[in-house]
């Protein structure tokens, strides 16, 4: 399958997906939600790992080789839902594609990778970029905004230690038998984590009695969708090309988040926003026509 056509179908993926997730959050809670949509993920997974190997992915050694899954499904998603449900589905897509610039910043100071001046100027206007994103003039809905595009960034940052670790793993590993392994592990770190959260707040408590049918398909679709099919083809695309090349399709994912957006969900983002969007785009595919250093 041609490689730049996997990194457009994540992209995709990704982008379409944080929508929907968007549009589940407004009958099913975000605990429910993302443990329903990472079940969905690992079921099918795991049938397609049966269905090619004859084998289920959840042996102890595969389990360890998924310990990426800890940062990412599990810590990014599990910030970021709750980002997604405070800010709008284009501000999460936008902020988002700023992984881009933090891979390099990261990448400088966990591998050793050379940090030019180039890198930081493409830094500094991603962050402005990224300023401009938070800002929300609403009246009213300031406060809770800024802490949805704060949890949003984060969730980011846990997605680049993820990429990170991946890697440095999928040049010797089958890229679906990766993807199973760090969804299951994913689900497992989530489900103990919102446990455990459900005993403080019972907020958190995980409550799929009252989904409509609609919202369940909703739910199990886009979790089939941002998660097993996103995931696998993005280590597919990280076996076969450099980091650099299958992270400038990360900067796509806002094009297609916000299209969908606009499309799904009517929401208009303001001039800032697109300029801030704008910049952490530009930046970012500037970013990946860096010789590496």
């Amino acid at each position: 399958m041609n490689t730049i056509l996997i990194a457009l179908s994540y992209a995709f993926c990704w982008g379409v997906g944080t929508t929907l997730t968007k549009l589940a959050l407004a009958e099913i809670s975000a605990t429910t939600l993302l443990v329903i949509q990472l079940i969905s993920s690992v079921l099918f997974l795991a049938i397609a790992c049966y269905i090619k190997m004859q084998k289920l992915p959840f042996s102890l050694a595969a389990l360890k080789q998924g310990s990426a899954g800890i940062f990412e499904p599990a810590l990014a998603y599990m910030v970021g839902i709750f980002g997604v449900k405070l800010t709008t589905a284009s501000n999460a897509v936008l902020i988002g594609s700023s992984e881009v610039i933090l891979t390099i910043l990261m990448a400088a100071v966990f591998l050793g990778e050379r940090l030019t001046r180039s890198k930081l100027l493409l830094a500094v206007i991603s962050f402005l970029g990224v300023a401009l994103l938070v800002w929300n003039d609403e009246e009213g809905a300031i406060d809770s905004s800024l802490i949805g595009n704060i949890l949003v960034l984060l969730g980011t940052v846990f997605a680049v230690c993820y990429v990170l670790m991946s890697k440095k793993q999928i040049g010797g590993a089958d890229p679906l038998q990766l993807t199973a392994s760090q969804q299951f592990v994913g689900l497992i770190v989530t489900v103990f984590c919102f446990g455990v959260l459900s005993t403080i707040n019972p907020s958190y408590e995980v409550n799929a009695i009252d989904i409509s049918l609609p919202f369940w398909l909703l739910a199990i679709g886009s979790g089939i969708m941002q998660y097993a099919i996103a995931y696998l083809l993005y280590l597919t695309a990280l076996q076969n090309v450099p980091a650099s090349q299958a992270a400038f399709f990360i900067a796509l994912i806002p094009i297609f988040g916000v299209g969908s957006a606009v499309l799904l969900l009517g929401e208009t983002p303001s001039l800032a926003q697109w300029i801030g969007g704008a910049f952490v785009i530009v930046s970012s595919y500037w970013a990946n026509r860096l010789q590496p250093a």
